[in-house]
């Protein structure tokens, strides 16, 4: 009975993660991206981090990355929040502003129809989808594995999930990971483990604070046979 508690508990939290992750997963891939050797391709841009940018496509599965420098245009519709190297943050769609040949490209972030924020390409650090719909904002992603070993019997189970609902100037996340594992001789053991965090940046730009928060639930292995009976003697 402990056991179907267990894997109750974790299925109604990954379904808590998959509702809060699941809107993202439908929006349609219309943005607009041109290489710079002519390519233009349709796509959802997923986000920037660390000079990849990443997007989806309807004939590929999964996720591609993008080297961020060979990018020559951008169009989107979908907002997003832009930070720069000096650690501000816009939001807004994406266009790129025209530029004289030779010239660094621009990401336009057009926050409002009366205000437009351009800035230098290398300036652009990192941008998150996010949306004026309260579900929309949310990011999420899930994994799981399993693990069998022929020689003990051992099998386990992994699960794991993170979901994060960004703004512009905070943000908060939520971790759940879970392992079940068993093998011959020993009673199952489970691990849970679910952690929550907040950012809010300050009024100075880059700097920010931030809390932590992670539960734990777990239980050990205990051996099934019990150990030999201890023998004393004395010596004579």
């Amino acid at each position: 009975m402990k056991h179907v508690a267990a894997m109750s508990i974790r299925a109604i939290i990954l379904s808590s993660f998959l509702f809060l992750a699941a809107p993202l997963f439908a929006r349609d891939k219309t943005d607009l991206m041109v290489m710079k050797n002519g390519d233009r391709m349709t796509c959802e841009i997923k986000g920037l981090d660390g000079g990849v940018l990443y997007v989806s496509f309807d004939y590929i599965d999964g996720t591609a990355s993008v080297d961020w420098s060979k990018v020559a245009h951008l169009e989107s519709k979908q907002l997003f929040i832009v930070k720069t190297q000096d650690g501000s943050m816009y939001t807004g769609a994406l266009d790129t502003a025209e530029t004289a040949a030779g010239r660094p490209a621009k990401i336009q972030v057009v926050e409002t129809p009366e205000n437009e924020v351009v800035i230098d390409r290398p300036q652009v650090v990192q941008m998150v989808q996010t949306s004026e719909n309260f579900w929309q904002r949310f990011n999420g992603e899930i994994s799981w594995g399993f693990i069998y070993s022929k020689g003990n019997q051992s099998t386990q189970f992994n699960l794991g999930s993170e979901t994060a609902y960004v703004r512009e100037r905070w943000n908060a996340k939520a971790n759940f990971s879970s392992t079940l594992a068993s093998s011959t001789g020993t009673n199952a053991s489970t691990r849970n483990a679910l952690g929550l965090s907040a950012l809010r940046l300050l009024p100075w730009n880059n700097w920010f604070y931030s809390g932590l928060g992670t539960f734990l639930q777990s239980s050990s292995r205990e051996s099934i046979c019990k150990p030999p009976s201890a023998v004393a003697s004395d010596a004579i």
